[in-house]
C-alpha cells in the first residue's frame, strides 16, 4: 500500500478527500492528516509517508514553503500532489516546478482523483521494481562475498547502521504436501508473495528483505538481514521476533515457513553468515522438527547433556580426522555401545548423534574452509547414519566412520583435487549417459561429497546444474543446424523427459526451443 497524508487547514476538505473513494481499492492507505505545514512535518519526519496531498495555500507555512521544506530537510523521495483553487494558478505553476506530480482543483473530482492515484501507483510500482533491482544487486554480491566498495557504500545508503547483522532464510517447506503439489511456476508466485509479505510486515525497514542465498533447486524463500533495530521498541527478544514473523507468514501465506538464522557477522562479513544458514537448514533436516526456528549460533555454542563421555568423543574424532582405520573400529564400537546400552531417551539419543555430526561438519573446515557444509551434512546426515546407531552393526558404524576419514583424507590431498579435469574431459565426452557425482567418483576414485564441492568452486555452480548447462548448449546447436524434433533433441542430449529439457531451456534463454529456433532461422537469413 502507498501511505498517504493529507494536509488542509479545512477539515471539510480532508474528510471529503478521505470519503470521496475507497482508496485501498486502488492500492493506497490514507494513514494521518494534518490541518497545518508544522503537524505535517512533525508527521514526515516519523517517517513512512509516500504520497502527500496539500493545500497550497495555508495561513502559517504554504503548500510550497511545507514541500521545500520537506525536500531540503527529510526527504527528496516523498511524492506531492497540491491542491488549489483557480485563483490559486500561478502558485501552481510554481509547484510543478518544484517536481509535484499534479495539481487538482478544488473541488476535486472523484474521476479526477482515480486518473490521478492509478497514474501515480504506475510510476511508484516501477520505481520501486528499478530500486529493489539495484539493491538486490549490491546486496547479493555482499552476501556471496565479492562486493566492492561501492556496493558496501550503496547498502549503507538504505540500511540502519549496526555493528553485527545476521542473515535470516524463510523457507518454504517443501515437505509439505500442499507446497509439494505446486508446480514451478505456482512456487516461484508464492516466493514473491512471501517477499512482499515479509516487506509488509517491516514497513520503513522493508530494505531489510532481501533475496534468497545459496539457493538450490527445490529451495523457495526470501532472506532477512536481522540487527536489534527490527524488534527494538516491540518487546520481543530475537527468537519470539522471529517466530511472529514466521507464524504471520505461515499463516497468510497457507504454507509452512521454516526459517534458519545464520551467525552475527559485520556487514563486509555477511557472507559467512549466509554462508552458515547451510548448516542451520541441515540441523533442522537433522532434528527434524516442524516449525522450530534453527539458530545457527545456539547450536554451535551449546553443551550437549548425554551420558556418552566426551573423552571417548574425542578419541573417535581423532581417528577419524587422522585416518587412523584401527582407532576408528576401537573408538566407534565404544562410543554406539554407550549410545545404545544407555538409558537415555530419545531426545538425548539425538542430542549424541547431533553432536558428533558438528563435530565431523567441522573439521572439514579445518583443511578447507570453503567446504559446503550443507553437502558434506548431507552426506553424514540423520536419515542413514540413525539408522546404523539405532541398528546397524559395529561393521557398518565402523565402516561409516572409516569412509568419513577417508573423505577427509581426499580433501586435505592437493592431488585429489587434480582429478577433476579428468572428470570433466568424461563429462564432455559422455553428457548424453545418466551421469551423477556418485558413479563419477567411483570411476575415477574420489567422494563424490568432494567432487561435488570441487565443482562448485571450479564453476561456481551444482554439477547438475553443469551437466544441465552442457546439455542445454549442446541442443542450441542441433536447434540451430537440425530439423530434429523438440522431443528428439530433448533424449539425444540426455534429458529424459520432454518437460524438464523444456523447462530448464527456458530458464537459461528466456524462451523455449521452438522459439529459439526460428530466432536463430531469422537471423541466419538476415545475415
Amino acid at each position: 500500500m502507498i501511505r498517504v497524508l493529507l494536509v488542509d487547514d479545512e477539515q471539510f476538505i480532508r474528510q471529503g478527500l478521505r470519503m470521496l473513494i475507497n482508496w485501498e481499492e486502488y492500492g493506497y492507505q490514507v494513514v494521518a492528516e494534518a490541518e497545518n505545514g508544522v503537524d505535517a512535518i512533525r508527521i514526515l519526519e516519523e517517517g513512512g509517508i509516500d504520497l502527500v496531498f496539500v493545500d497550497i495555500k495555508m495561513p502559517g507555512m504554504t503548500g510550497l514553503e511545507l514541500i521545500s521544506y520537506v525536500r531540503e530537510n527529510i526527504s527528496a523521495q516523498t511524492r506531492f500532489v497540491i491542491l488549489t483553487g483557480y485563483a490559486e494558478f500561478d502558485y501552481a505553476r510554481q509547484a510543478m516546478q518544484m517536481r509535484v506530480i499534479d495539481y487538482m482543483l478544488k473541488p476535486v473530482q472523484e474521476k479526477e482523483l482515480v486518473a490521478i492515484l492509478k497514474r501515480i501507483n504506475r510510476d511508484c510500482q516501477r520505481e520501486r521494481k528499478e530500486r529493489q533491482e539495484n539493491y538486490d544487486f549490491h546486496i547479493t554480491h555482499i552476501l556471496l562475498g565479492k562486493f566492492s566498495d561501492e556496493n558496501l557504500a550503496q547498502a549503507r545508503r538504505w540500511l540502519k547502521r549496526q555493528e553485527t547483522w545476521k542473515y535470516v532464510s524463510f523457507e518454504f517447506d517443501g515437505s509439505q504436501e500442499g507446497f509439494a503439489r505446486l508446480d514451478y511456476r505456482q512456487r516461484m508466485e508464492q516466493q514473491k508473495a512471501l517477499r512482499q509479505y515479509l516487506q509488509s510486515l517491516l514497513g520503513n525497514d522493508v530494505c531489510h528483505v532481501v533475496p534468497l542465498i545459496e539457493a538450490k533447486e527445490g529451495i523457495f524463500g526470501t532472506g532477512l538481514l536481522l540487527s536489534p533495530c527490527l524488534y527494538e521498541g516491540t518487546g520481543m527478544e530475537e527468537a519470539d521476533y522471529l517466530k511472529y514473523l514466521q507464524k504471520r507468514a505461515s499463516q497468510h501465506l497457507q504454507h509452512q515457513i521454516q526459517v534458519y538464522v545464520g551467525q552475527a557477522a559485520s556487514l563486509e562479513q555477511l557472507s559467512k553468515s549466509a554462508a552458515s544458514i547451510q548448516v542451520a537448514r541441515c540441523l533442522h533436516g537433522l532434528a527434524q522438527e516442524e516449525g522450530q526456528v534453527m539458530d545457527y549460533e545456539k547450536f554451535r555454542y551449546r553443551k550437549p547433556s548425554f551420558s556418552v563421555r566426551e573423552e571417548s568423543v574425542g578419541r573417535l574424532l581423532e581417528a577419524v580426522k587422522n585416518n587412523q582405520k584401527e582407532a576408528i573400529c576401537q573408538y566407534a564400537d565404544a562410543v554406539f555401545t554407550q549410545i545404545r546400552d544407555s538409558d537415555m531417551n530419545l531426545e538425548m539419543v539425538n542430542a549424541s548423534i547431533y553432536h558428533i555430526l558438528y563435530r565431523l561438519m567441522e573439521m572439514v573446515q579445518e583443511f578447507d574452509d570453503e567446504a559446503n557444509q550443507q553437502e558434506i551434512l548431507a552426506y553424514i546426515g540423520k536419515e542413514s547414519f540413525n539408522k546404523l546407531v539405532l541398528s546397524g552393526s559395529a561393521e557398518e558404524i565402523t565402516g561409516f566412520f572409516n569412509d568419513y576419514a577417508g573423505y577427509l583424507a581426499q580433501v586435505r590431498s592437493l592431488e585429489s583435487r587434480n582429478v577433476l579435469d579428468k572428470v570433466d574431459d568424461y563429462v564432455q565426452a559422455h553428457y548424453q549417459e545418466k551421469l551423477s557425482l556418485k558413479s563419477l567418483g567411483e570411476m575415477f576414485y574420489v567422494n563424490n561429497v568432494y567432487l561435488g564441492q570441487l565443482y562448485k568452486k571450479r564453476h561456481g555452480m551444482a554439477f547438475r546444474d553443469y551437466l544441465n548447462q552442457i546439455r542445454l548448449e549442446k541442443a542450441q546447436e542441433l536447434l540451430a543446424g537440425t530439423d530434429m524434433r523438440i522431443y528428439a533433441i530433448a533424449e539425444e542430449v540426455g534429458f529424459g523427459k520432454v518437460e524438464y529439457f523444456i523447462n530448464k531451456f527456458v530458464q537459461m534463454n528466456a524462451m523455449t526451443p521452438n522459439q529459439y529456433r526460428i530466432c536463430m532461422r531469422d537471423k541466419t537469413r538476415q545475415e
